[in-house]
């Protein structure tokens, strides 16, 4: 359904958070976090990944809910650490998702999901190769 496309892109978006740990923060005084100090001074590496997955904002997390109808997502970042391209990042996928499927509606997975491999050692998350196969 085409018209899914902005909910789909959200949704694939959070489930599958671009940069993983993108958010690189010195403490500027003694803070709290879960209940462990953390010194002024200290380095903390913030995890986007969790921030997505937490089931306090997200029912079912760990599911890919094209549905979904609150997305606040951190795939882009927070406040004003966000992405500057996010808007046209955002209309890109909606777009290709949209024209690729009315173009060749047959296409999918030439593998099983499961023998996808990731790129989870770079600063930037994604399959490493994406096979696909249409009528």
């Amino acid at each position: 359904n085409p018209d899914m496309a902005p909910s789909a892109v959200e949704e694939l978006l959070r489930y599958l958070s671009i940069v993983q740990f993108g958010l690189l923060r010195q403490a500027t005084e003694d803070i709290e976090i879960g209940g462990r100090t953390i010194p002024a001074g200290e380095w903390i590496i913030g995890a986007i990944t969790a921030g997505n997955r937490d089931e306090r904002f997200f029912p079912d997390p760990d599911e890919i809910n094209l549905e979904r109808t609150t997305n606040r997502h951190l795939a882009f970042g927070f406040g004003i650490h966000q992405c500057i391209g996010q808007q046209l990042a955002r209309v890109e996928l909606q777009e290709v998702f949209t024209r690729l499927y009315a173009r060749i509606p047959t296409m999918r997975l030439a593998v099983d999901m499961d023998e996808l491999t990731y790129k989870n050692n770079t600063l930037v998350y994604g399959v490493q190769k994406l096979p696909v196969a249409w009528d």
